[in-house]
């Protein structure tokens, strides 16, 4: 079957990257069409970045001439589906031309539709919301807000990738910027970092914190000197996740997150998962047993959890043999969210099977 995947650039390890090498190891033939194709200026010219960040949008006039190159892309090879990733520039109208060849088009959004996050959402995704042949929404709450514009729509949850999210070795005399007790991977955030500085001062434990903007710390705080580097990628977040006796877990509350795509890397990079306590958590892994859970609204709740997972080394060892085999026969693979995708493009085209698509 004939993909076209309209999302972020494919640097490996991100999802759009992810989607990518999975459709294309499930044997299909895919198109990668670049979300920032012709859109360079918003983020390497001075004023236009300054433009992007104080209004989260890009001038009509650029938007049209970006959604130009994908409606190009989809008349030239006449794809069976057109897959978009988070569609911040794809309005109504290219939606509905996308539709015209007779594609299957479908939007899976990484970020929330309706985040107070400027960043993640736009207008014309917005106004796009009806036309979808399906939605796939990875907030849970999106589902009933999508629903009124758009009844095709599906709570479709993160994903983590064998070939990069899985146990890489660590040797501690020769490595040992990757061993910690405690580690973090991933972006600054106001709330995460009240939690861990309450953390630092509760606890005294090798706290170590990967990711960017956390230049933003106050300069007195007391996580800065916790702080080991910029984002990592690939291998390295594995060894900084697996190399850990605990990996934190934090949600965006931006985005309304009850899980991230961490709550499935961490225990497949073989690390032991100490997340926030949700719902949607507990239904994936058994407290206790294959993930511990804390209540975000009580620093020492974090804390008190902390001392007795280092305290405990048999507990905290059980936990990350444990919480690997339970996403494992899980079925939280990007595998598994694609074979669940093409599952509703078959109900929906009447196909009886995948190889009965359009050739």
């Amino acid at each position: 079957m004939k993909i076209l995947l309209y999302g972020e650039p494919l640097n490996p390890g991100t999802g759009s990257w992810c989607y990518y090498e999975t459709l294309r190891e499930m044997g299909h033939e895919v198109v990668h069409c670049s979300s920032w194709e012709g859109l360079g200026r918003y983020t390497d010219k001075l004023a236009w970045r300054l433009w992007w960040r104080a209004t989260r949008r890009v001038f009509e006039s650029h938007r049209l001439v970006h959604v130009r190159r994908l409606l190009r892309e989809a008349a030239h090879h006449r794809p069976d589906i057109v897959l978009v990733l988070k569609g911040l520039h794809v309005g109504p109208r290219e939606v509905r031309a996308l539709k015209r060849d007779g594609a299957w088009v479908a939007i899976i959004n990484h970020d929330d539709f309706f985040s107070l996050n400027p960043a993640n959402v736009s207008a014309v995704q917005r106004a796009a919301l009806p036309e979808w042949d399906f939605v796939f929404a990875t907030r849970e709450a999106n589902v009933a807000e999508v629903r009124p514009s758009n009844p095709n729509v599906e709570f479709f949850r993160f994903a983590y990738y064998p070939r990069i999210h899985r146990p890489v070795a660590v040797d501690p005399a020769t490595e040992p910027q990757w061993v910690s007790d405690v580690v973090f991977v991933g972006t600054w955030e106001k709330e995460r970092a009240a939690l861990m500085e309450q953390l630092v001062r509760r606890v005294d434990a090798d706290v170590a914190v990967w990711g960017s903007q956390w230049h933003k710390l106050a300069p007195w705080s007391p996580l800065r000197r916790h702080v080991r580097g910029t984002e990592i990628y690939l291998d390295d977040q594995c060894r900084a996740i697996g190399a850990a006796k605990i990996s934190l877990g934090f949600l965006r509350k931006k985005n309304r997150d009850f899980y991230t795509v961490r709550t499935f890397e961490i225990p497949a990079c073989n690390g032991v998962l100490l997340g926030e306590r949700t719902d949607v958590h507990r239904s994936i892994y058994r407290e206790g047993v294959e993930a511990e859970f804390f209540d975000a609204s009580r620093p020492e709740d974090l804390a008190e959890a902390v001392r007795r997972l280092l305290a405990d080394d048999d507990h905290r060892e059980g936990l990350r043999r444990a919480g690997r085999e339970a996403v494992g026969r899980g079925r939280h693979t990007y595998r598994d969210r694609l074979d669940r995708l093409l599952e509703v493009y078959r109900q929906q085209r009447g196909a009886p099977s995948v190889e009965g698509a359009r050739a």
